[in-house]
């Protein structure tokens, strides 16, 4: 146990040493974009003084005003609460018209899994770590079972600060994380029992109880064969390991166990020969850091414009050491010309202006200045689905990377958890054996299809002209799978579309239909042409019978 010790603590100083690297980066990028969210990178826990520090030292908040609607727009597009945005299906099959049983089932899996996730702590600790994704460019959030509670998911967004990671994957994407923090002795104590800390944590548990200790906790992979879902294995077994280590008495708390690696670990924009990644914020840090000192020069001109400079001569009557300028005061000296305003320049009105076009660029680089109306006038309707869209282009590229470090991992963590619990049942038999995997419809998931959308407008504005011409030209076009496309990929829900099947079905009962009506009005016609010409005929005896009747 102690060579297990030891192996971490060494093991956390070189990733300490290489995460140095960067941290001042950081702390510049929360300074300016999120001070309230500032992360302590030189192991203290103490951080409400330098956050209450960079408040008073943030004098424009431009930058931390567009973190969080470039934030907001990000959860919007990937993980809305009011709108399922994934769907599982096996590999091989691609948006089936008719579900299978075990298309069925996993339709009904993650209906199970977003219910659960959104009725969690997801949608509040997801605000946090995308802040983190954002600003500093990688991010940490933990799920796992609420084992308090008795079931259901528990999130948890991992200060970024505490944490440490490292990656055994050819494609480096993260597996291990050592999270340093600190625990008071009663938390130590309840969470861990008497007999689990160590003589130190217990003296101070008598004495003083709220004295705080370092506590490390590893998650790493283990060299064992992955595991079969349905077999439930021992925490010693499982492919990842899990230590909670106190640090300075290196006694091993806890060592468990998952199935899954139960972190998932975001980078925004990777650095070259690094595991950690550098965010959004980044880009828009020299003209927020330009601003800011700008903004400062602005108040101290706009004081200076409105208070005065000025100048004065001590003449033996007017100390300038002692006087105080305000309204209704009086000065006294030997002459008017002892006490004189200077110019102040006009420097007010560039500072202004060039303080203007800092601000946009800061919008601009961190992409939340789309829905900002040039004519300072109230957009359309058209106007603002196009402008969100737009939006959703520009942060397309982005939306990949979340995608298969933060959102994959995440679902594959549910799923696994709520499979093994027995919850979901067992699965048909169609699916034994095969792959399923997740795909994301969600308002960005959706944007990145409007290519094929915008395709098919304009091939069928292309083909009205030719069409004038020779109709023929439109036997080319299959037109039943235009609309089947177009729901597709604007996200239409599929039960307002009708598949092949029911397609043939309806048009055969409408064809019928329509062969009724015909039928019908034909049979109408021919009553009416029937009718007519009775009443033509009993017409033309009546004027016989009556010309008789004169004759006689």
């Amino acid at each position: 146990m102690n060579d297990l010790a030891n192996r971490i603590c060494k093991r956390l100083s070189e990733l300490r040493t290489e995460r140095a690297k960067f941290e001042a980066h950081w702390t510049e990028c929360y300074k300016y974009g999120a001070p309230e969210r500032q992360q302590c990178f030189s192991g203290g826990t103490d951080l409400s003084s330098t956050r209450e520090k960079q408040r008073a030292d943030l004098l424009d908040s431009t930058a931390a005003e567009a973190v969080l609607k470039i934030v907001a727009t990000l959860i919007a597009g990937t993980t809305p609460a009011n709108a399922q945005w994934f769907k599982a299906v096996p590999d091989g099959v691609d948006d089936p018209a008719v579900l299978t049983e075990g298309e069925h089932w996993l339709e009904q899996v993650c209906q199970f899994i977003f219910r659960n996730i959104h009725g969690a702590n997801f949608d509040s600790e997801n605000f946090d770590q995308m802040v983190d994704f954002v600003v500093a460019g990688w991010s940490v959030i933990y799920e796992d079972i609420d084992r308090k509670k008795g079931g259901g998911y528990v999130f948890e967004s991992w200060p970024i600060g505490e944490c440490f990671i490292a990656s055994t994957r050819p494609d480096n994407i993260v597996d291990t994380i050592y999270r340093e923090y600190s625990q008071t002795a009663a938390q130590l104590v309840s969470n861990y029992g008497k007999h689990k800390v160590s003589q130190r944590v217990l003296d101070a548990y008598e004495k003083t109880p709220d004295q705080a200790f370092k506590i490390v906790r590893v998650i790493e992979p283990r060299d064992v064969k992955a595991p079969d879902i349905n077999k439930v294995l021992l925490p010693k077994h499982m492919p990842f390991a899990s230590y909670h280590i106190e640090l300075e008495s290196k006694v091993i708390l806890k060592e468990s166990g998952y199935n899954e690696f139960p972190c998932a670990v975001p980078r925004f924009r990777k650095i070259p020969g690094s595991v950690y990644g550098i965010g959004l914020m980044s880009t828009a840090l020299p003209e927020a850091k330009s601003a800011n000192a700008l903004m400062r020069d602005t108040l101290r001109s706009a004081e200076i414009d409105v208070l005065g400079f000025w100048i004065a001569e001590d003449d033996g009557v007017l100390n300038p050491r002692t006087v105080r300028i305000g309204g209704g005061k009086i000065a006294t000296a030997n002459s008017v010309d002892s006490m004189k305003r200077l110019d102040s320049g006009r420097g007010f009105q560039v500072a202004d202006a060039l303080l203007g076009r800092l601000q946009d660029s800061i919008k601009r680089k961190l992409m939340a200045d789309g829905m900002d109306s040039p004519y300072n006038q109230p957009m359309t309707a058209a106007e603002t689905y196009m402008r969100l869209d737009m939006i959703r282009q520009q942060i397309g590229p982005l939306y990949g990377r979340a995608q298969a470090e933060m959102l994959i991992p995440l679902l594959e963590r549910s799923f696994g958890l709520a499979y093994r619990s027995g919850i979901l049942g067992e699965a048909p038999e169609e699916l034994q054996g095969r792959n399923t995997s997740f795909k994301f419809i969600s308002p960005l998931a959706r944007t990145q299809q409007l290519e094929d959308v915008g395709a098919i407008e304009r091939f069928m504005a292309s083909m009205a002209p030719i069409a004038e011409m020779d109709p023929n030209a439109l036997d080319n076009i299959n037109v039943d799978a235009i609309p089947q496309v177009l729901a597709q990929r604007l996200g239409v829900p599929t039960s307002i579309i009708r598949t092949e099947e029911q397609l043939s079905e309806y048009r055969e009962q409408k064809a019928q239909a329509q062969q009724q009506q015909a039928e019908q009005e034909q049979q109408a016609v021919m009553a009416q042409q029937m009718t007519g010409a009775v009443a033509q005929g009993m017409g033309k005896g009546l004027e016989t019978q009556m010309a008789s009747e004169v004759m006689q």
